[in-house]
């Protein structure tokens, strides 16, 4: 008899069991976009990720659920069975077989249980339930297609844009993506220079400035990509200078100290013994440039501070929030810390930067002073 149960708990009850089934998943991968329909899926914790197989493995509930399937969870077999319509499948733990329609299919790679979360191939799984499926290798993007929408207008990357319910500064913008909330728009620009004429919203640049192509708009993020993974993803149990070395790498130039600081917070992280989880999602049509060469990506975050002793530069970030935080512009004692193994969320502008003359298209870098918190909205969440 099926047990058609939350695979969330089921699945976390089973972990302790399964510990150790995928060095790829325990990683700080480069987190692999899933759009559906035009619309990105935001996994709420786990993300979507490449493993050692070069396939990428999708938290199973999140992606079958948005196809109107019904995702179960059999802990005696360690199984997890998808039904949509007439089409069945059952995937086993640690196999890379399943039976579809009861007829054993082969596939190369596995499904497996990380972080509490069962991850499960996501071609095979999508195309047995009927989907299309495409990748794009240059923003390390999966985009499914469940039905045809010939009204629907998307924008180069395939995000599906929406007419209604625009936000109060939706001319600021080239277009409105139909799955990114008001809010995110609305918050304040990272604008610090007085001159409003020094200034620029995405608008324009994206109608007037030559480098903003998609050639090179795709560079800058994937190196927002490669830093959010790394930014937010650190274990003092494993961290070590190599993560020191990633991280300069993706910086801009400007500041030779770059790769002696990411140092300094490697011992610290060592020695306060923090570890950290979390992603980072840029938004490509929501670039700001904030008139003193800073280039600001507004990005959708999630992080979650499972083990420090200190509360203290629990991010590599000279903004982060310590005995003191900024409210209004003004600094105030900060009475709400981080907690431990909370998830909070919100959306940050990240500054990204170059000191090459000319055309810097290509040479656009995260700054050494990008910070997660110097204009964002976090919230803890439920």
């Amino acid at each position: 008899m099926k047990k058609w149960v939350s695979t969330s708990l089921a699945v976390m009850m089973a972990f302790g069991l399964m510990t150790g089934i995928s060095n790829a998943a325990a990683k700080a991968p480069a987190f692999v976009s899933v759009v559906m329909d035009g619309q990105k899926i935001w996994f709420p914790d786990a993300q979507a990720f490449i493993d050692e197989n070069n396939r990428t493995l999708v938290p199973v509930r999140f992606v079958a659920e948005k196809m109107n399937a019904k995702v179960g969870w059999e802990p005696d077999t360690m199984s997890v069975p998808i039904e949509r319509g007439d089409q069945r499948i059952r995937l086993t733990i640690g196999e890379n077989k399943a039976l579809v329609n009861d007829k054993e299919v082969a596939f190369d790679t596995k499904a497996i249980i990380s972080g509490g979360r069962t991850f499960v191939p996501l071609r095979f799984v999508s195309e047995v339930l009927g989907a299309e499926v495409k990748w794009d290798e240059a923003t390390a993007t999966v985009h499914i297609k469940t039905k045809e929408d010939a009204e629907g207008k998307y924008d180069q990357w395939g995000r599906l844009i929406r007419t209604t319910n625009l936000p109060k500064n939706a001319k600021d913008y080239p277009y409105i993506l139909a799955d990114v909330p008001n809010e995110m728009y609305e918050m304040k620009y990272p604008f610090s220079h007085p001159d409003v004429k020094e200034r620029s919203v995405s608008a324009e640049m994206y109608a007037s400035w030559p480098e903003f192509k998609k050639e090179n708009i795709d560079i800058w993020m994937d190196r927002l990509k490669a830093f959010g993974a790394l930014w937010l993803n650190v274990d003092y149990r494993t961290i070590d200078d190599t993560w020191a070395e990633k991280v300069a790498e993706v910086q801009s130039d400007g500041n030779v100290g770059k790769l002696k600081a990411a140092r300094e917070y490697v011992d610290w992280v060592k020695d306060n013994q923090i570890v950290i989880e979390g992603y980072l999602d840029p938004e490509p049509s929501m670039i700001y440039q904030d008139g003193f060469g800073g280039y600001n990506v507004r990005s959708k975050f999630r992080i979650k501070f499972n083990h420090f002793k200190q509360h203290k530069t629990l991010v590599y970030d000279t903004w982060f929030p310590g005995d003191m935080k900024l409210e209004n512009d003004t600094w105030v004692p900060n009475d709400t810390p981080f907690e431990k193994g909370v998830w909070y969320e919100g959306y940050s502008d990240i500054v990204m930067d170059t000191n090459v003359g000319g055309n810097w298209g290509k040479t656009l870098k995260v700054s050494p002073g990008a910070s997660l918190f110097f204009n964002s909205i976090i919230r803890k969440v439920d």
